[in-house]
């Protein structure tokens, strides 16, 4: 009975490890063009593996090397109502960025902002190289209230989401895990790393809409496109959410049918963390 019930509690940490490794979340870095333009688009996550990250640096500092503008995503801060109002509709009044690092903690993982740093440099010698292309939270705020006053029932679905946030029981787990041992803390990254895998993986598809996506996903879209329209140089750089990129796509098409895509290479965000204890021959242990 006691090796039954010890395959029964270890089942759900082999089941997220095996779907992870097996069925990892893919992100895609698609080139589209127009003839003129030229627009690499860098699927990203919020959160993920060190390997993701440092291939997504590299390949920007490339491009930055051969004349690309940098696009970035990144809603904008505006005005302390505004701000506020963001934070309690997207997290339930939780810093956005804290929400991140708390996930990436967890899951043994890494936030993006953390490596997208690196180009700081770049950033202060050539900030015209360098533009933020999101909308600010008062932006957001406005087109909000535009959808809610057309449509009752967007306004509505909001207002349950904001106040109905998920409790399945997924993040509790892995907060007592994480504040246990360290192998619990281990399980609790394996946990964690599994059900991020499952949940990017359905959420990638554009066929599943979200009660926000009019909000979050179509009106930046909106704005993205404008600005690449408007864009005077002709290569660049677009790091943004990977659902992002079929609505885009189809609102370039949309002002200009010779938009099409040119390459596609797709990425592996999430990794198991690598750790050795083996000692370097000849070489004593770290400190």
């Amino acid at each position: 009975m006691t090796f039954v019930l010890a395959m029964l509690l270890a089942a759900p940490i082999y089941f997220f490890a095996f779907f992870a490794e097996t069925r990892p979340a893919l992100v895609p870095q698609v080139t589209l063009t127009n003839g003129t333009k030229r627009v690499v688009f860098q699927g990203m996550q919020h959160v993920g593996s060190d390997a993701f990250y440092k291939g997504v640096v590299f390949d920007l500092e490339d491009a930055l090397s051969r004349g690309y503008v940098a696009y970035y995503e990144g809603v904008q801060p505006s005005t302390p109502e505004a701000d506020q109002w963001f934070d309690q509709l997207v997290t339930g009044g939780k810093d956005l960025t804290s929400s991140y690092r708390d996930l990436s903690r967890v899951c043994g993982l890494r936030f993006q902002s953390d490596y997208l740093a690196v180009v700081e440099r770049d950033r202060v010698a050539n900030p015209e190289r360098h533009v933020v292309a999101d909308v600010t939270t008062a932006e957001l705020k406005a087109e909000f209230d535009r959808l809610a006053a057309r449509n009752p029932a967007f306004a509505a679905a909001t207002k349950r989401k904001a106040e109905t946030p998920d409790t399945d029981g997924f993040e509790t787990v892995v907060q007592y895990l994480s504040n246990g041992t360290q192998a619990q803390r281990d399980m609790a990254g394996v946990v964690c790393r599994g059900f991020m895998t499952m949940s990017m993986t359905a959420s990638a598809d554009p066929a599943k809409r979200d009660t926000l996506d009019p909000l979050i996903l179509d009106y930046r879209n909106r704005v993205l496109a404008g600005r690449l329209a408007a864009e005077s140089r002709n290569l660049i750089y677009v790091t943004y959410g990977a659902k992002h990129l079929a609505g885009l796509f189809a609102l370039l098409r949309q002002s200009d049918p010779n938009w099409r895509v040119a390459s596609v290479k797709w990425i592996k965000t999430i990794d198991s963390p690598q750790s050795y204890s083996a000692s370097l021959p000849g070489m004593p242990a770290p400190d």
